[in-house]
This record gives structure tokens, C-alpha cells and sequence, in this order.
């Protein structure tokens, strides 16, 4: 009788650890995803934000002019003027808006004049 009692406490105890381990995954993966989207949120603000102030310096006209904005980190920009995807040329009124992405985190600048 006691080697049978044996079998069913190891099959408790694995149990119980199973049990706790998939508790504390379900607790800690969207903590993970949750702090990995707040760092791929800050490259794809960085992103927005140079072509937001690549755009401003270019529509000041100021020599001598800046190329645009490359992302070492492979995060990518797109720039919109008056809702169309467009570049920033210069001595047009202000009306853009930039959409930084990083790993499927976008975030957006707009800049416009009243």
C-alpha cells in the first residue's frame, strides 16, 4: 500500500508546481509585453520626433539644409502634410504630422499653424 502512496504525492507535488508555474506565467507575460511596448514606444517617439524637427528646421529655410533623418535602430517615420504622405518642403505653411514606428509600437508629432 505505501509504494502506490508514493506515485499519487509525486503526482500531487507535480501538480501544485504545475499549477503554480502556469499561475505566475499568466501573471507575468503581459508584464513582459507591457515593458517591452514601453521600449519599443520610446525608439518610435524618437522617430516621430526627428522627422517632426527635420521638418520644422527644413520649413525655416535655414542653410545648409539637413538631409532627412535615418533611424540606426531600424525604426522608421512617415511624414503627412495636410492628411497625405508627403516630404517637408520648404516655405509651406505648417501643417505635419509624423508617425514614428518601432517594432509595431507607432507614435505621432503634429505640428500646425492657427
Amino acid at each position: 500500500m505505501q509504494k502506490g502512496s508514493i506515485i499519487v504525492f509525486t503526482v500531487l507535488i507535480l501538480t501544485m508546481i504545475l499549477t503554480i508555474t502556469l499561475t505566475l506565467t499568466r501573471i507575468f507575460i503581459p508584464r513582459i509585453r507591457t515593458i517591452t511596448e514601453a521600449a519599443n514606444s520610446v525608439s518610435a517617439i524618437y522617430a516621430a520626433d526627428s522627422a517632426i524637427e527635420w521638418c520644422l528646421y527644413t520649413n525655416r529655410g535655414k542653410t545648409p539644409s539637413l538631409a532627412q533623418p535615418a533611424m540606426g535602430n531600424s525604426a522608421t517615420y512617415q511624414i503627412y502634410n495636410n492628411g497625405n504622405p508627403s516630404i517637408c518642403p520648404n516655405g509651406e505653411a505648417l501643417n505635419y504630422r509624423t508617425v514614428g514606428t518601432f517594432r509595431g509600437v507607432s507614435r505621432s508629432f503634429e505640428v500646425s499653424e492657427i
